[in-house]
């Protein structure tokens, strides 16, 4: 009788597995995962080379996975499973009792990357008469790095900012805003299920990086806070998953005054588009919701301000600049951001570093260890 139960318990879980199965062919499929904020794999082309290298198969795997039916609450059920069992971290992302951190270890550093990243910052600096500073932001795994489990292994951002700033010692100036954003640690300066950094903690970066290219700061009062979402859900819940940590809220700040912005020209490599504000609210209706942030990632954008001094400033960046953007253009009469990621061969054909009055390279820790576009900056 227990093996004849048995037996029918196997039949009904294939039936299902099954079922599911042949309706994960039969449903449409989406292109993008909400949820992981993330593009969904395509059929693989089928090809003898994918066969013998098995690319093809492994394309099959990825594809079936990414399109299998209920597939989100799945994942769901399967941290829920690895979180009861013990496990601290799903998908790269360390879960404390506070927040969700991603994952940035010594294993996850290329050297050789990271040498590069290095080299392509000192040519640039060394081929611009224009002077060059450089904003090295340590994550959450830095500032929080004693909430995380016991022996999780992690980066020494600091030790990794020092040592950029020793080999580039007389090309760049460097600034360091560990200190201020670790005194601050008790406040909410980072998101909890995002791996960006929240506004207030753009804002005390802020502060400390525009004494350093020789400006005063804003004070805090001089700004009216919007709180224009509390539903955030970010990079890192996209990751994992997981709902147990408090989603996040997203502040926009608003100089007490005129808004210095007069326009916003954004280059997505193809085409160019003007806008009025480098807030774009439309994301806040959005799993995107960091985007508000001057819209998704774009290869250029021209930030032009009423500021009347003529200055202006190149931002070489990751995402991380977004945020701080708001406080920049209280100083200045145009901003130009330029993201490697997203330029289409030299980058000169974007903009002339000669002509600014400053640059400023503004990375977070981590896509500065990982990123392997910002040895294009090499370029002469």
């Amino acid at each position: 009788m227990k093996k004849v139960q048995q037996m029918i318990s196997a039949v009904i879980f294939l039936a299902v597995l099954f079922g599911l199965m042949f309706s994960s062919l039969l449903l449409p499929k989406k292109s993008v995962s909400e949820t992981e904020n993330r593009t969904l794999a395509e059929v693989p082309q089928l090809t003898a080379a994918g066969v013998r290298d098995k690319s093809y198969m492994d394309g099959v795997e990825t594809y079936a996975a990414d399109h299998f039916v209920l597939r989100d609450q799945w994942v769901a059920v399967k941290s829920a499973a690895e979180l009861a069992a013990g496990k601290k971290e799903i998908g790269g992302v360390y879960i404390t009792d506070e927040r969700l951190i991603g994952k940035l270890t010594e294993d996850e550093v290329d050297e050789v990357r990271l040498k590069q990243s290095i080299d392509g910052v000192r040519a640039f600096a060394q081929n611009t008469e224009t002077p060059v500073a450089m904003l090295l932001a340590p994550t959450a795994a830095e500032v929080y790095s004693d909430t995380l489990p016991a022996y999780a292994p992690n980066l020494d951002q600091q030790q990794l900012i020092s040592r950029v700033a020793d080999d580039l010692r007389g090309d760049v100036t460097m600034i360091n805003v560990y200190n201020s954003l670790y005194a601050m640690r008790n406040e909410y300066i980072y998101y909890r299920t995002d791996h960006h950094w929240t506004s207030y903690g753009a804002f005390l970066a802020y502060q400390t990086a525009i004494k350093k290219l020789g400006f005063s700061p804003v004070s805090y009062e001089m700004y009216n806070i919007e709180h224009a979402a509390d539903d955030f859900r970010g990079t890192l819940y996209s990751k994992s998953l997981y709902r147990g940590i408090e989603p996040d809220m997203i502040d926009l700040y608003h100089y007490n005054g005129t808004d210095p912005v007069t326009s916003v020209t954004i280059n997505d490599g193809l085409n160019e588009t003007e806008y009025q504000s480098i807030y774009f609210w439309d994301f806040l209706n959005t799993s995107e919701k960091y985007s508000v942030f001057l819209g998704r990632n774009a290869a250029m954008v021209t930030v032009r301000t009423n500021v009347k001094n003529d200055k202006k400033l190149l931002l070489i960046k990751d995402s991380y600049a977004n945020s701080m953007l708001p406080f920049l253009t209280e100083h200045y009469s145009e901003i130009v951001l330029l993201d490697m990621r997203y330029v289409r061969g030299d980058y000169h054909a974007y903009v002339d570093p000669d002509q600014f009055s400053q640059v400023l390279v503004l990375y977070n820790v981590s896509n500065f260890a990982t990123d392997g576009n910002i040895k294009l900056l090499a370029a002469q």
